[in-house]
């Protein structure tokens, strides 16, 4: 199994950091891009296969454009009824 290299992003400059801290006065983003073949290494496309982003699945996840994979798990059949 392949280990995830997941990594911290500050949204205003996209500086990196290995650990939470501060940038810009506020706390920088955990980002997990998954392993080398995961498919949310790609970018976002529409059922058609055309782009509807550039930017790869896992950072529209950590800035909040997407909801995760988990997110969609924890939402229990009856609270859709």
């Amino acid at each position: 199994m392949e280990a995830s290299a997941s990594f911290y992003l500050c949204p205003t400059c996209f500086n990196i950091s290995e650990s939470a801290r501060e940038c810009h006065g506020r706390q920088m983003i955990r980002c997990d891009p998954g392993t080398p073949s995961d498919e949310r290494r790609k970018p976002l496309t529409d059922a058609e296969g055309h782009l509807k982003s550039h930017a790869p699945r896992w950072f529209l996840e950590a800035v909040g454009s997407l909801p995760t994979p988990q997110a969609h798990r924890a939402v229990p059949k009856a609270a859709l009824a």
